[in-house]
């Protein structure tokens, strides 16, 4: 997927956090997710958009984080504070869980429980 000029502008954007001599804490991703989070923290958790995710800058990690390219449009950014960086990352997990983890081993079960009885 070939990065659009919009993400490519984003991503700029982004790179000037890893100047900064603090911990910053950065929701990016697609117009959707966005604008889910700007109606509300709830409306982007309670959804089943996955199109972003956060990150946090510091000059103390040593390096920046990587900027997950490829993935989903990359239409824009929030800075959010370490609290809504916590709720978020968490949710993303549980998304990620309950829709390419746990399908995955629902799957695997099923294939040995037929294995079994054959």
């Amino acid at each position: 997927m070939a990065l659009s000029s919009k993400t490519m502008e984003v991503l700029k954007q982004l790179e000037r956090f890893t100047l900064l001599d603090k911990t910053t804490y950065i929701l990016y991703g697609s117009d959707e997710a966005l604008g889910l989070y700007r109606q509300s923290l709830n409306d982007l958790e309670s959804s089943n958009c996955m199109d972003f995710d956060v990150l946090k800058y510091s000059d103390r990690l040593g390096s920046a984080p990587e900027v997950l390219k490829g993935v989903f449009n990359i239409d824009g950014f929030f800075i959010i504070d370490e609290n809504i960086y916590r709720k978020l990352h968490r949710n993303l997990c549980q998304k990620v869980k309950e829709q390419i983890i746990s399908p995955s081993i629902e799957k695997w079960h099923k294939r040995n429980r037929n294995q079994l009885n054959t």
